[in-house]
């Protein structure tokens, strides 16, 4: 589990697997603690709203099949949006009020 936190937002946790994917996308390694600073917040929303738009498409409808097994599956699915909103909200707020964003296990 790791776990997000800033001074300007409750804290995040997800599950590491999750949260490796959302740091990849942001060019950031999962190691044991980072940071990203107030100067790299937009470009990391930037990328991460980039990598959202990217993975949509990968993400079709239930109602898309007629089969009930992938109808099932894609109910299940949860896309990137999804997983990295509660980050997306904290990096805003952190923006707005000059806050780093930090995580560690």
């Amino acid at each position: 589990m790791i776990r997000f936190s800033s001074p300007a937002a409750g804290d995040v946790h997800m599950l590491d697997e999750h949260a490796k994917q959302i740091l990849d996308k942001l060019g950031k390694t999962s190691g044991e603690r980072g940071t990203i600073s107030p100067d790299q917040i937009p470009a990391a929303l930037e990328s991460l709203r980039a990598a959202i738009a990217r993975d949509k498409p990968q993400h079709a409808k239930p109602e898309d099949t007629d089969d009930p097994d992938e109808r099932q599956r894609r109910e299940q699915d949860v896309d990137l949006g999804r997983r990295a909103f509660p980050l997306i909200d904290m990096l805003e707020r952190a923006q707005k009020k000059n806050k780093e964003v930090s995580w560690g296990l």
